[in-house]
């Protein structure tokens, strides 16, 4: 028990501060404040804590390659309510190449408002659309806004051409 009692400290306010293999160049970190005082923020190749700053990344706020949180902002993966990635973003919104959530915003997007260059989603913003309400150049849905594509209300260019050239 002492050497756990070594990281989690002695004044029973349930901070953990945990270091391996050094405190100098963690390669796990392990830093929390316990909701008490200033945010704690862990440093390593594997950091979790208030704020982790690390390849992986898990915490309120995660910084990383692969980063999991609150607000995630990963290189490769990111998982959180808000997340950023160059990569994989997933959460309720969510932004990167692929986004995944309720507001996504990427090159591929899926989600209750999606905005991308392929966008799937029941309001859907982009190039290549399919969703409830479609708007963009090549469209697919109830509502279609768009130059090409078809829905039950369809204000499409190819459709007005269409009804223009009947009369």
């Amino acid at each position: 028990m002492e050497t756990f009692n070594r990281y989690i400290g002695n004044n029973e306010r349930g901070e953990i501060d945990y270091q391996w293999p050094a405190a100098k160049f963690p390669v796990i970190s392990i830093r929390t404040s316990a909701g008490r005082g200033k945010p704690k923020i862990a440093f390593g190749l594997i950091a979790l804590g208030d704020i982790a700053v690390g390849l992986v990344a898990g915490g309120a706020v995660a910084v990383g390659i692969l980063s999991f949180g609150a607000v995630a902002l990963g290189g490769m993966l990111a998982l959180g309510a808000v997340a950023l990635s160059s990569g994989l973003s997933a959460g309720a919104v969510a932004i990167g190449d692929l986004a995944l959530g309720a507001v996504a915003i990427g090159e591929s997007a899926l989600g209750a408002v999606a905005i991308g260059e392929n966008a799937l989603g029941a309001v859907a913003i982009g190039e290549h659309v399919l969703g409830a309400v479609a708007i963009g150049e090549r469209v697919y849905g109830l509502v279609a806004i768009g130059e090409h594509g078809f829905g039950l209300v369809p204000i499409v260019g190819d459709f007005i051409r269409w009804i223009a050239n009947r009369f």
